[in-house]
């Protein structure tokens, strides 16, 4: 069934820095919008046909959104016997995505992960024997959101690139411990959005950190998809690795955009042992420490700012500390020159010399002096308690 569309029914998305602009100082290298939600009707009998061995495929549906970078698919009802799944897949089949029960999290409502296509092919599996389901409902598809990588032309990108832009594909820097680092996708308000976040050390296993203006409640937990390694093979532009996708599961504790702006939360399945995880550190930044700065910029593959110029000749490095910026929490922020644009919000600021995360990014441009700036992690782990596992000066 072809989503109904009109000469409106696509606009053109926008990538914008969130919330609020004031002075010089822009909010974040803020979420940047990369889909928007249309409505989409399709679903399956309430009593759909069973099949067996010779016919698995007992429904399917071929979504298909022209000009799409990318797919989502939410299911408003989803309910399935033990036995039978249902598949999201690409055209090609390079993509699979596997759905049983009532979804994800049990609820019967959920968005999928992603398909990298125009069109997606929805599949439902049933293998038991004879006649109708036991009265399952099956599943029912409400809409969907189809990605574009278009930008508004009125409107300059909100980045701080102080003149040459020093940022590298993370396969530049073996040495670095980039794992952790994951790209962002959730939904709001009818838009896929992205930021960036990564695996922290804390009291819940497979906890993530992000930007609390990307999102900062259970509803937006819910609709992410947290990608990892989405990052080219190697230093130069290549092929891109192998990715694998987590669900966002539980949401732990934020603090608001204009104090620490950041979220914590719980992923579904085991990431941490495959990826690893962060510590972030109690140590108190100084100027002119050597940092990095891993990020998802624009939803583009994993960068990392460890040069502030394209030549390589300038190291990254802590600029100010201990600042307060606008209407952040007294005292608590740290500014640096590192290149970023908008997308990298919610990127850890790691110390070089212990691989520990002493900030978390969120603003550009502060002061007018083309720099961005992090809440300073030790602020961050006073307010955050024992939800994270903090290094102290003496630890490290």
């Amino acid at each position: 069934m072809p989503c109904p569309r009109s000469a409106g029914c696509l606009v053109a998305l926008i990538a914008v820095a969130l919330a609020w602009t004031g002075s010089a100082t822009v909010w974040a290298q803020g979420t940047i919008k990369i889909g928007e939600e249309l409505p989409y009707r399709a679903a399956t009998p309430a009593d759909y046909p069973t099949g067996g061995p010779a016919r698995p495929v007992v429904w399917s549906e071929t979504i298909v959104s022209p000009g799409a970078t990318f797919l989502r698919v939410h299911f408003s009802e989803f309910d399935l016997p033990a036995g039978d799944y249902l598949t999201l897949a690409s055209p090609d089949g390079t993509e699979v995505w596997t759905y049983v029960g009532k979804g994800p999290r049990g609820t019967g409502e959920f968005w999928t992960f992603m398909v990298e296509s125009d069109a997606a092919v929805v599949e439902l599996h049933s293998g038991l024997p004879g006649k109708g389901n036991g009265g399952r409902h099956g599943v029912a598809i409400d809409r969907i959101a189809h990605g574009t990588e278009l930008l508004d032309p009125d409107m300059a990108p909100v980045k701080a690139i102080c003149g040459t832009d020093g940022r590298e594909n993370v396969a530049c820097h073996p040495e670095i411990n980039v794992r952790p680092v994951a790209r962002i996708t959730f939904q709001r308000d009818g838009w896929t959005l992205l930021c960036t976040g990564w695996l922290v050390a804390g009291a819940n296993p497979n906890t993530m950190m992000t930007n609390s203006h990307c999102f900062a409640s259970q509803a937006g937990v819910e609709t992410v998809e947290a990608r990892f390694n989405y990052q080219t093979k190697r230093c130069a532009p290549s092929s891109i690795a192998a990715t694998r996708s987590y669900a966002g599961l539980t949401f732990l504790k934020t603090s608001p955009v204009s104090r620490l702006d950041y979220t914590l939360f719980t992923l579904s399945g085991n990431p941490e042992a495959t990826w690893g995880e962060y510590t972030a550190t109690k140590k108190s930044p100084t100027v002119r420490m050597p940092i990095y700065f891993p990020q998802h910029s624009k939803g583009r593959v994993k960068q990392i700012s460890y040069w502030q110029d394209a030549a390589h000749t300038r190291r990254c490095t802590v600029a100010t500390v201990n600042s307060t910026y606008e209407n952040t929490a007294p005292g608590s922020q740290m500014g640096f020159g590192c290149d970023s644009e908008v997308g990298s919000s919610g990127s850890p600021i790691l110390d070089a010399a212990t691989g520990q995360v002493l900030g978390i990014n969120h603003l550009g441009d502060v002061a007018g002096a083309c720099l961005n700036a992090a809440s300073q992690m030790r602020n961050i782990c006073a307010h955050a308690g024992g939800l994270l596992s903090c290094a102290t000066a003496f630890e490290e």
